[in-house]
């Protein structure tokens, strides 16, 4: 029983690193044993409200655990683009009039007047209507629509350092065009809670250090180098890291060129594919295939690299090349490799060229192999190679259950 518990507690971190929140458990000792796993971890397990006001889950930070560039150095995770930090920022002062008081939940606004006040400050319109309509609602950062618009319960999990620092600037947000007709009625949630109990102990040294790896590992742009993360030399380090990753249904990953990351377990990972849980749309994929075919499969094919990794940046692509691929749009393209590349699956090598992202390196050998599996399937699904594999898998599902991942 117990060993069940904490495998779903497991899985329930494991989905909010995927989608960032989770429906709120059912079972009392689940979210107990995910809130002792993410505290081991130096996180917290915030209770919030989604935007249908149901109950759900989000991982936060404790105070001084939230991670910086001594943890990170240029590792530190790209920002939002220039147009979305200024359509969150007048979201965020037209809903948090006074920084004396929590961000979070705040006022309801008026999306509608944010959109004008963008527009005015000099954004493009369809950039503006990316940010409101998709990119912050993705995110967590805003719920609602029109004049029914609040903050959402990602502003709950920001760290204590942004938002101290976001009280400290909150005189140079922008005001909205109209602000003095600006309602001011309480957004339409309540507070976070914190589920996670305080430590009885101040942690130990060693347990700080394990936590401050975990940390760079879990939040780095990419792999980091064995003189960033040098403390996973020693073996009691490395392994209190692992056991700290288990519990938040993750593992330690070592690189092919010998840098180390973190990944989902293959058994975790396949879990969570049956669930759904951070799936990409069928756009989202047929892009993604493009991307590591034109830049890792047919340089490959051309000899001109031999390694089978998805790490390549010497061989970049561009949407106009993509979009020879007459199945797909260039505007559906180009939202994909957005939300691609939120998510470090792409990334960019110069203005307009594509490169497998970071995400990748997280895969482990088994997700590596099927993904070049994938490949041969999408690309001739009729072929004798195609069959072969398609009949393997089937015969895999098919064999006993728990069998032990690779």
């Amino acid at each position: 029983m117990t060993d069940d518990i904490e495998h779903r507690a497991a899985l329930l971190l494991a989905a909010l690193r995927a989608e960032g929140q989770a429906e709120y458990p059912t079972d009392a000792a689940v979210t107990a044993r995910a809130a002792q796993a993410a505290a081991l971890a130096g996180r917290a397990v915030l209770q919030v409200h989604d935007a249908d006001h149901a109950q759900a889950v989000r991982l936060g930070w404790p105070a001084g655990n939230a991670p910086n560039e001594d943890h990170l150095g240029s590792q530190l995770p790209s920002p939002l683009s220039r147009v979305i930090r200024l359509v969150f920022a007048v979201c965020l002062r037209a809903a948090w009039p006074d920084p004396s008081l929590p961000p979070y939940p705040g006022h309801v606004f008026d999306a509608d007047l944010v959109a004008q006040t963008c527009l005015d400050l000099g954004a493009r319109t369809d950039r503006i209507a990316a940010a409101l309509d998709r990119v912050l609602p993705g995110h967590g950062l805003i719920v609602g629509t029109g004049a029914q618009s609040y903050l959402g319960p990602a502003v709950a999990a920001l760290p204590g350092p942004v938002k101290a620092a976001l009280r400290r600037g909150h005189h140079l947000l922008p005001r909205l065009a109209s602000d003095s007709a600006q309602p001011r009625a309480e957004a339409p949630v309540s507070p976070p809670a914190d589920l996670t109990a305080p430590d009885q102990a101040p942690p130990s040294s060693n347990l700080q250090v394990a936590r401050s790896l975990v940390t760079a590992l879990e939040t780095a742009h990419g792999p980091l180098t064995v003189r960033e993360v040098g403390a996973l030399a020693d073996p009691g380090t490395r392994a209190q890291v692992e056991e700290i990753l288990a519990g938040m249904g993750r593992c330690l990953v070592r690189t092919p060129s010998g840098t180390w990351t973190t990944g989902y377990p293959d058994a975790v990972a396949a879990e969570l594919s049956a669930a759904g849980v951070g799936a990409l749309s069928s756009a989202e994929r047929a892009v993604l295939a493009l991307v590591l075919v034109h830049t890792v499969a047919l340089p490959r094919a051309l000899g001109r690299h031999t390694h089978d990794q998805w790490d390549s940046r010497r061989h970049p692509v561009t949407v106009t090349e993509l979009a020879r691929n007459r199945a797909l749009a260039q505007t559906v393209i180009r939202q994909a490799l957005r939300t691609l590349s939120a998510a470090g699956m792409v990334d960019t090598a110069g203005p307009g060229n594509f490169v497998p992202g970071p995400a990748l390196q997280r895969l482990s050998p088994a997700r590596v192999s099927a993904l070049w599996e994938d490949l041969i399937i999408a690309g001739r699904p009729d072929g004798h190679l195609a069959r072969a594999i398609l009949e393997r898998r089937a015969a895999e599902e098919a064999a006993p259950a728990h069998r032990e991942s690779p």
